[in-house]
């Protein structure tokens, strides 16, 4: 029997700000795994930062980032933007990204590596569960912030599924967007959904719009759809935790249905 509601996600938040966050000198640290190019979004920059709020049962980073408290190096704001801004000009990009784990953890930390990228588009990826209105209205006064929140499933009970944590929080994504755009963000161009459907039926993906609409007609038009990209070590999760998708990926890209 699949045991839901296990995981909650406020004592994974206080277990990440214990082990990988600290405060030097009025200074805000965070652990990062490692800093790389990569070909999402067309190219960019991206540093993998440790520590996770949620424990989905799909997630590509568990073995090294998400999952993971201690590993990695601590790295001041300045040294993550250094560090990203040399893959940018090496590479010839114009985006940055933190990816790997939650970036919203220690707020303050991550809206000073985006001000210190201010010349470059930083896609903010995040659950938003943690974006609240003075977080959202952070986001909204920095230009080249762009935020796509990480929907996992279509409902709360996909969400539960997915993530083992309680229905509610799937409700705080949702609100997430809303209080963006009431910040000032555009739908579609400054914030956008994503949202992992490889658990979803068509009624809840329908339910999913419906509710998205509620809050700006065009943002059931630019989900940014996520399926499993079946990595072994991504079977392997969700072997573990009795997940089964309905629609993956291979890591070449090829189309899986009914694994």
């Amino acid at each position: 029997m699949t045991v839901f509601n296990v995981i909650d996600p406020e004592k994974l938040l206080a277990l990440v700000e214990k082990y990988a966050v600290k405060t030097v000198d009025g200074v805000i640290y965070r652990r990062y795994k490692r800093f790389r190019a990569d070909r999402w979004y067309g190219g960019i920059a991206t540093a993998d930062v440790v520590g996770c709020n949620l424990r989905c049962g799909m997630c590509w980073a568990w073995r090294n980032t998400s999952y993971v408290l201690t590993a990695g190096a601590w790295m001041s704001p300045y040294e993550v933007a250094d560090k990203l801004r040399k893959i940018v000009k090496e590479k010839g990009f114009n985006q940055v990204r933190i990816s790997g784990g939650e970036p919203l953890i220690a707020p303050k930390h991550l809206i000073k590596v985006i001000d210190e990228l201010r010349d470059y588009v930083f896609i903010v990826e995040t659950n938003g569960i943690l974006i609240d209105k003075a977080v959202a209205k952070e986001l909204a006064a920095r230009p080249n912030a762009v935020v796509r929140v990480s929907i996992k499933g279509a409902a709360p009970w996909e969400f539960e599924k997915i993530t083992w944590s309680p229905g509610v929080y799937f409700y705080r994504q949702i609100e997430a967007i809303q209080l963006l755009i009431e910040s000032g963000m555009t739908p579609c161009q400054d914030v956008y959904p994503a949202a992992m459907l490889g658990f979803s039926t068509d009624e809840s993906i329908r339910q999913l719009e419906k509710t998205l609409e509620e809050i700006d007609k065009r943002l059931s038009q630019c989900i940014d759809v996520e399926y499993v990209i079946l990595y072994p070590h991504v079977v392997k999760l969700m072997e573990m935790r009795g997940l089964r998708p309905t629609h993956a990926v291979t890591p070449s890209g090829v189309p899986t249905f009914m694994i």
